[in-house]
Parts: C-alpha cells; structure tokens; sequence
C-alpha cells in the first residue's frame, strides 16, 4: 500500500495523459472539417439544439457530414470557434458589432422574405419579428419578446457557393429550410 502511495503521482499523471488522448481521438472520429459540415450559431434565450439540427439536415447536399445548431453561450467554453459558424441568428440590436463577420447577401435568393438592412446593405433576413407578424422557426428557437432577429452568414462560410466563390450553397439552402420551419 505504501508503494501505491508514494507512487500515486504517477497514476494520476498517466490517467489524465490518457484522458487527454481519449478525448482526441473521440474528436477527430466525430467531428469533421469545415467544408463538410454547416455550423448555426444562435445568439437567443433558448434553443433546441438536436430538433433544429436534424431539421435543418433535410436541406443538405450527400457531402455535408452534419448541421449543428449551436447557443452563443458555446463560445465560452471553446473561445473562437464563433469565427467557424457558417449562419448566425442575431438580434437585430446586436447585428452592426458582428458586420465585418457578415457577408452582404444577395437580395433576389430570399425574394419574398423581410431583408434585414445594415447601412442600406441587406445582411440578413427577419426571421422573427412579432410586430410585423414574422415567427420563423419558433418550433426550435425561442425568440426573446420585443426583439427583431435576423438570420445572417458568416463571410467565410465555405458553403456561400456563389457569393463568395465557395464549392457549395449549403448555408443559402439551410436558411430557405430554415424560413420554412414552423
């Protein structure tokens, strides 16, 4: 008992080397690189991160691994990973400080839809806004009353197909899905 003692620092510096391998390992066989995968992050009170994800799959072309739905409560648990998100729902009050992360968005792909300006420049598109009447994804997301939110896109995205030169449209696509959602 003594030798198992005095050696105990040790089997915990082995046991924490082997949870920190683990864990990387379990990384990289679950997630997958950014060309394969579309990441919304919501910045809203409450969100079912699951039902929107399998939802929002629906809409996504064979190559796409997954769609995660993620809070903006995530990113202070892994700080950057914000910059990785390809959709963003944001409240309208807080659009303009994400601007330089926005891309300008083509007005004729949401014809129909409320647009969300930023200095005469349509950046989003209302996806909730109860005095016009707008309740976009209501099912999923859980929309702080009196705010408007829109639904914008990361200017880095790889899934912005036309728009900034990308190999596909699936963040365009996942936003129409979304626009469809009850």
């Amino acid at each position: 008992m003594k030798g198992v003692l005095k050696n105990l620092h040790r089997y915990v510096t082995w046991a924490l080397v082997s949870l920190f391998f683990w864990a990387w390992i379990f990384t990289l066989i679950t997630d997958a690189p950014a060309g394969k995968k579309l990441i919304l992050y919501a910045e809203v009170p409450a969100l079912e991160r699951q039902t929107l994800s399998e939802a929002l799959e629906e809409a996504m072309p064979d190559h796409i691994r997954f769609v995660e739905a993620r809070p903006f409560s995530d990113e202070l648990f892994q700080p950057g990973n914000l910059l990785a998100g390809d959709l963003f729902i944001v409240p309208e009050s807080k659009a303009a400080g994400y601007r330089d992360t926005f891309t300008p968005i083509d007005p004729q792909a949401f014809a129909g839809e409320e647009l969300l300006y930023l200095d005469g420049v349509p950046y989003g598109v209302y996806v909730f806004d109860e005095a016009a009447g707008i309740r976009r994804g209501t099912g999923f997301v859980s929309y702080e009353p009196g705010q408007k939110y829109g639904l914008f896109f990361q200017a880095k995205s790889k899934h912005l197909g036309d728009w900034n030169g990308s190999d596909d449209d699936a963040a365009i696509r996942a936003a129409r899905r979304f626009l469809r959602l009850p």
